[in-house]
């Protein structure tokens, strides 16, 4: 059933995200490049104001985005997608990734102009409200349906195979149990999320760095390891 529905949806999604990307890039006069000095500098805290609405920092907000990226997405992601692939599979990584700046670009600014605050002065934003309050009451189910299908997401594609990994690691380099495993990380884990979103913006603001410099450093290692097969013979 799965894999019906994979080649039924595949060429839409491709070309959905792709065309978007496209379309998005060129309506924009290719901010991915004009804004790219502009971004560095938000993230290196220039733009920062102490008296701004929100709970994190720009460079906060930056780490919990990629705290969720390096991994799943970065390292399985990319394995898979080179073992079945092949080399090619990075060229079209590498498009998609430079069409993806202009979809996340306006993404994020639709996320923050519809941004909304409660009673408590907690600041919430995201697709589920941009797109009830971007396109209407109407699009309401739609928006529902997405918050829905995000927290699916998280539990599936997201917790579930990291923690999965993390436990079948320990398990066959240290003969750890598995339940050990995930006691601890659930722990770890609870401890940083009843903090809400502040001490989120805290823990990976320290955590993700390190995990970006093991990322590369990792991969330049590897490549060094086999440089005799970078360039063909």
């Amino acid at each position: 059933m799965l894999e019906s529905v994979n080649d039924t949806l595949e060429l839409f999604l491709v070309v959905a995200l792709l065309g978007t990307g496209v379309w998005l890039t060129l309506r924009l006069g290719f901010v991915q490049l004009r804004k790219f000095g502009h971004g560095l500098a938000v993230v290196a805290g220039r733009h920062d104001d102490p008296n701004a609405v929100g709970e994190v920092s720009h460079f906060q907000a930056l780490t919990t985005a990629l705290s969720a990226t390096v991994g799943i997405g970065n390292i399985a992601g990319v394995a898979i997608a080179i073992h079945w692939g092949g080399p090619g599979a990075v060229f079209w990584m590498w498009v998609t990734a430079f069409l993806g700046m202009a979809t996340k670009f306006a993404e994020v600014t639709l996320a923050q102009r519809f941004r909304v605050r409660d009673a408590a002065g907690q600041v919430s934003g995201g697709p589920m409200h941009y797109i009830e309050q971007g396109l209407g009451p109407r699009w309401r189910p739609v928006a529902l349906f997405f918050a829905g299908a995000l927290v699916t997401m998280a539990l599936v594609s997201g917790n579930a195979i990291q923690a999965n990994t993390l436990a079948d690691l320990a398990e066959t380099t240290f003969g750890v149990s598995p339940w050990v495993v995930g006691l601890i990380s659930s722990a770890l884990v609870g401890a940083v999320i009843v903090g809400g979103i502040g001490r989120i913006g805290q823990v990976t603001g320290v955590v993700a760095p390190v995990m970006a410099a093991l990322y590369v450093l990792g991969g330049l290692a590897v490549v060094g390891l086999h440089a005799d097969m970078v360039l063909p013979s």
